[in-house]
């Protein structure tokens, strides 16, 4: 009987930190390259092992190893589906740094990435850093914390649940996301917009003006200008929605 009990626990330990894993695997803020895995294999640990020892939930070890690999699969689907929910407050600012360095010329300026090891545009990393500071400074990783803990009292561990919530929230969360990022990266289209109409009423007017030498730098100038004068101003705005996709992540586990 000891040893059933054992066993028990062993299985609901595994399962709180496959879910915990699954959640630091997806969001972007942990890294995704390998030199971060020990890192992120350590933090899944801890917080496995917390939430365990907090939710004093009891699972009855599976039989067999196929029942076993359907419970782990079934942490897993939570632990994305939550870190891919909270990964697109990241994510529209990637989209937002697309549009804009489409419209100062940087579409073609690109590096690698060193937390997803792709290629991306700068303007686009430089936002992302830019949110990753905020989600920091404002303590924003905590709730994010508080929400993965939120989901093992609503999809208890071990337990079956309801998919349709999950998919439905991704989906809001995902359109939100590009309707948040076209917000973000409109005035600084606009103004890119305004400066381009400006320039061919010059060229217009003064015909013997090339633009050509000037222009292309104008316009970075002008998009760097801009750039760092929202970074300032659309701060809140960017909490706001930070904290948006934070509730309605919650709302996928509320009941």
């Amino acid at each position: 009987m000891p040893l059933d009990l054992l066993q028990d626990h062993a299985v609901a330990l595994f399962l709180h930190v496959v879910r915990a894993g699954a959640f630091v695997a997806v969001v972007p803020l942990f890294g995704r390259q390998a030199d971060s895995f020990m890192l992120r294999l350590v933090l899944s640990l801890a917080l496995g092992g917390m939430f365990w020892w907090v939710s004093h939930q009891h699972v009855e070890a599976p039989d067999d190893l196929l029942t076993l690999g359907v419970l782990t699969l079934r942490e897993s689907v939570v632990g994305i589906a939550l870190g891919f929910a909270l990964s697109t407050m990241t994510s529209l600012l990637v989209s937002a740094g697309e549009l804009i360095s489409s419209e100062m010329g940087f579409s073609m300026a690109r590096a690698i990435n060193p937390e997803s090891g792709v290629d991306a545009a700068v303007v686009s990393q430089l936002l992302q850093v830019i949110g990753f500071l905020l989600i920091l400074q404002f303590d924003l990783h905590h709730d994010a914390l508080r929400v993965l803990e939120q989901t093992y009292r609503a999809c208890p561990i071990g337990e079956t649940y309801d998919i349709t919530p999950l998919w439905e929230g991704l989906r809001a969360l995902v359109s939100g996301s590009v309707e948040l990022a076209v917000q973000y990266a409109f005035p600084t289209m606009g103004i890119m917009l305004l400066l381009s109409v400006a320039m061919v009423v010059l060229g217009r007017a003064v015909p013997s003006i090339n633009l050509m030498e000037f222009g292309f730098a104008l316009r970075v100038v002008v998009a760097l200008a801009t750039m760092a004068f929202f970074v300032v101003e659309g701060a809140p705005f960017l909490i706001h929605c930070f904290r948006g996709i934070l509730d309605r992540s919650a709302e996928m586990f509320a009941s």
